[in-house]
């Protein structure tokens, strides 16, 4: 099971913040995969960016990346929450359909990815 499946199932179950650290966990390694194939070291990645989701969005934009228009409103809300550990802590309530959407997005972003590795390799 994907980070995204996992959160599809946990929006299922009413449990927006598995879902939303799991969309969270997602975000980083698809942006920070993206950054190691064209740009960057796992060791840089870990200085420079540790889990800071806002960053990883911005470095992977300037390497290339074509974002989802949409993905600076979830790295907005989720980025303070995951970068502190908050999804354990924090009692805080979701919008509703926010994790939902959430999901929708950053599966758009996984999808990116994949579509600028692919044209990486076919030389397009």
């Amino acid at each position: 099971m994907t980070q995204l499946d996992c959160a599809s199932w946990a929006t299922t179950q009413s449990a927006d913040k598995l879902a939303l650290h799991s969309i969270a966990v997602a975000t980083e390694l698809l942006l920070k995969s993206h950054l190691l194939r064209t740009a960057s070291t796992d060791a840089w990645n870990r200085v420079q960016i540790g889990h800071d989701l806002d960053k990883a969005a911005r470095y992977a934009e300037r390497a290339g990346l074509n974002l989802p228009s949409r993905l600076a409103l979830v790295v907005d809300q989720i980025h303070p929450y995951f970068q502190r550990g908050g999804f354990q802590r924090d009692p805080r309530a979701w919008p509703a359909g926010f994790a939902d959407d959430a999901c929708d997005i950053v599966r758009e972003l996984a999808q990116a990815v994949y579509n600028h590795a692919r044209q990486d390799a076919h030389g397009s």
